[in-house]
């Protein structure tokens, strides 16, 4: 051929033919092409010469500009012009041998493929184009014996359902997983054992009102298996967070914005230690040596199981030797017999509910019995008076109550008590506040103040439990945690403000007497945190809870700790407060990114995301995958 593709091209040849498998040229010695292309069937014209022109005087061999022009050589001594070309042959096109090519390079990969899907089972071992390799070490365990169907329900259903399965996603997955808004089929299959505080095809799991730019996700997006039993397919790239988040985080130390003043002290404590106080004020003397947990921070903390906060050792290892007796001095008075100022129990009442010997006796020596005073020179409790429904200063506003409740309970032991106390606090387990109570022994005590005298318990009295003694049904020598007064503490505390104001206010006195820090027992309260608005129902923290992350973060206590050794570590990061209480009541100060950059920055410790963001809200398992596994 002439000239080769570029004497085809349209300014120098009479015609393209780029869709035809055909071409039409000569050898290429004759440096030309031909003037015709080929036909639809690939045919192509005859052959041009050098044809005799006479000009004149003489003869000149010619022929047309498209196929040469003038002949080099002239005619001959006969007038005819010996210069020949052979026809024009038609050549397939280059498009045509790639096509043939390509042709042949499919039918090889599909006969390599038909030779590799003999053997389809991956346990034998045997390699096959149909196995896309081992799954993760984890979905390993729950794919069971016919492992594709797991998470592929096309497998099994032969050519028609991978055909199916080519051409539609949603045959990827169960029937009951389609919706208007469904994600991948196989992302639905995910969700069989996966589940999240939110829907999974949201970004992080929850709707961001401020991005509604955002689309929604699906699993393999940044979840895709079949790499290997080491793979870790649960590991994100900076580049797949930055997909959404504008702000570009390059570098930690640079990029990152400021952590909140009172991280990571920023929510509610379950108990309140003020960590500058102990240590400076108390720590520090001499007399209270013995009494402090050795080891610093960790005599406190129980450092083995890391995690993002660091469990408190038990109260009675860290808290006991200052704080048990304190605790066991403040006994929970339920009722107290108040001053009376006219006695109208008689002596015939008391002696027919209790027995004669309960009637005090006469005057010795004959004279009148003196006139009537109270053997009480208190007001009633803040308690009694709530349960009584009766004002506290008064005793003409009480006494009538008191001596009803006292005839009461001379009949039927603590059943009064126990029912007042049902009425007033409806939620609260009676079982649990008066646990150990012995109801004759209230009914005991009931005939003695009847009859204006101070009961004396006989026994032991150092007992922790329920006793009356003197003028006072109590519970006493209370130890820490102890069930009774948690008991008591939580049902005032969760009952709701009454609606009268008379009322509201017994009520108020009530449970500010049960939840005092100086006088009452409530000074469990003085270091258990109490939340709840002002007047309303109050909830006590009794078990330290963990802080929980705020949501996407994590951070894991452990690896820190193992770098320096937990006693240097602690105070590398948690700083004592120049103020008292300054920081949630922890007497911290709060950690800035300053001290987390000492590590985590460029060329040092790992900075990227993912080393303390997740992106799932409340990742879990359905139970319905464990009872599948069984």
């Amino acid at each position: 051929m002439s000239g080769g593709i570029n004497a085809f091209r349209h300014d120098q040849s009479g015609y393209e033919r780029p869709t035809l498998g055909w071409r039409c040229g000569r050898a290429a010695a004759w440096n030309a092409p031909c003037k015709r292309g080929p036909s639809a069937q690939g045919a192509c014209g005859g052959q041009n010469t050098c044809a005799p022109i006479k000009g004149g005087e003489k003869w000149q061999c010619r022929r047309p500009a498209a196929d040469g022009g003038p002949c080099t050589n002239g005619p001959g001594a006969d007038g005819s012009c010996g210069l020949r070309r052979p026809p024009c042959v038609p050549r397939r096109t280059l498009s045509v041998w790639r096509g043939r090519l390509s042709v042949l390079a499919i039918g090889f990969v599909l006969a390599l493929v038909a030779i590799l899907a003999y053997k389809t089972d991956a346990i034998s071992g045997a390699p096959t184009s149909l196995d896309p390799g081992p799954l993760s070490a984890p979905h390993s365990h729950f794919a069971g014996a016919d492992p594709c169907s797991t998470c592929h329900t096309a497998f099994g259903k032969g050519t028609s359902g991978w055909w199916q399965a080519f051409w539609s996603p949603a045959a990827l997955m169960p029937d009951k997983q389609v919706g208007d808004t469904a994600p991948h089929r196989l992302s639905a299959a995910c969700t069989e054992c996966h589940s999240f505080d939110g829907k999974e095809e949201h970004p992080h799991n929850q709707v961001f009102e401020k991005r509604a730019d955002l689309g929604p996700t699906d699993c393999l997006m940044c979840h895709t298996e079949h790499k290997g039993r080491l793979a870790q397919i649960t590991k994100l790239s900076q580049t797949q967070c930055q997909s959404c988040h504008t702000r570009v985080i390059k570098d930690f130390a640079v990029d990152h914005p400021q952590f909140a003043p009172k991280f990571p002290y920023d929510h509610l404590q379950a108990v309140t230690f003020d960590h500058a106080n102990h240590v400076n004020k108390y720590f520090s003397q001499s007399s209270m040596q013995a009494l402090v947990p050795p080891g610093g921070c960790v005599g406190c903390h129980i450092v083995g199981d890391g995690g993002r906060a660091l469990q408190p050792a038990p109260f009675e290892k860290t808290c006991a030797n200052c704080h048990a007796d304190a605790i066991a001095k403040k006994d929970f008075v339920l009722f107290r017999w108040p001053e009376i100022d006219n006695n109208n129990i008689k002596s015939e009442e008391i002696a027919k509910a209790c027995g004669a010997s309960a009637v005090p006796p006469p005057p010795s020596d004959g004279k009148p019995a003196p006139a009537f005073s109270g053997v009480s020179s208190d007001p009633l409790n803040a308690m009694s008076a709530y349960l009584l429904d009766v004002p506290a200063d008064s005793a003409a506003d009480y006494e009538k109550q008191v001596q009803d409740l006292a005839r009461d309970m001379m009949a039927n032991g603590a059943d009064p008590l126990v029912d007042a106390v049902g009425s007033h606090l409806s939620k609260a387990k009676k079982e649990q506040l008066f646990s150990g109570l012995d109801s004759e022994q209230v009914r005991q005590a009931a005939c003695v103040w009847a009859g204006n005298q101070e009961y004396s318990q006989p026994g032991q009295t150092n007992v922790p439990g329920w006793r009356a003694d003197d003028l006072d049904l109590r519970y006493t020598h209370p130890k820490h945690a102890d069930p009774v007064l948690k008991a008591w503490i939580d049902a005032i505390a969760a009952a709701p403000l009454p609606s009268d104001a008379d009322a509201s206010d017994r009520f108020v006195r009530a449970r500010r007497e049960l939840l005092s820090f100086d006088g009452g027992p409530g000074m469990c309260t003085k270091c258990h945190a109490v939340s709840g608005q002002r007047g309303g129902p109050l909830t006590v923290s009794w078990q330290v809870e963990l802080g929980k992350s705020p949501a996407l973060t994590r951070f894991d206590h452990r690896p820190h700790l193992d770098l320096l050794g937990p006693e240097k570590t602690c105070t590398s990061c948690h700083k004592l407060a120049d103020t008292v209480l300054s920081v949630e009541n922890t007497g911290l100060k709060g950690i800035a990114l300053d001290t987390c950059e000492e590590c985590h920055a460029a060329g040092k410790v790992r900075d990227d995301c993912q080393t303390c963001h997740v992106y799932h809200q409340g990742h879990a398992f359905r139970k319905r995958m464990m009872q599948d596994a069984m």
